[in-house]
């Protein structure tokens, strides 16, 4: 086993990322969510100090860090027309 996975197994912090690194360690495949967790993750040193901001806003990656409070959330709004709407309700009757 790689020394590198052993040691965040053994000391390693439970927290938003853990399992994204091993994964990428192990050579599996991240979606794009996952890689940014398991860089902070990384960058964090496993979170030794908790789960806490990591106070570094010049990272590309910062506004989506696990546990910054101000964390940007992507919520997608669709907002349909009202012909399309109608056509959906008329469909289903």
């Amino acid at each position: 086993m790689n020394d590198r996975i052993k040691n965040i197994r053994q000391h390693g912090k439970t927290a938003r990322g853990k399992n994204e690194l091993l994964k990428h360690l192990s050579g599996q495949r991240l979606t794009l969510k996952q890689a940014v967790y398991a860089k902070c993750y990384d960058c964090a040193g496993f979170y030794c100090d908790g789960k806490v901001d990591c106070k570094i806003p010049h990272c590309s990656l910062f506004p989506f860090q696990p546990y910054n409070a101000n964390r940007e959330k992507r919520t997608v709004k669709r907002i349909m027309p009202k012909d399309h709407m109608e056509r959906m309700r008329a469909a289903r009757h």
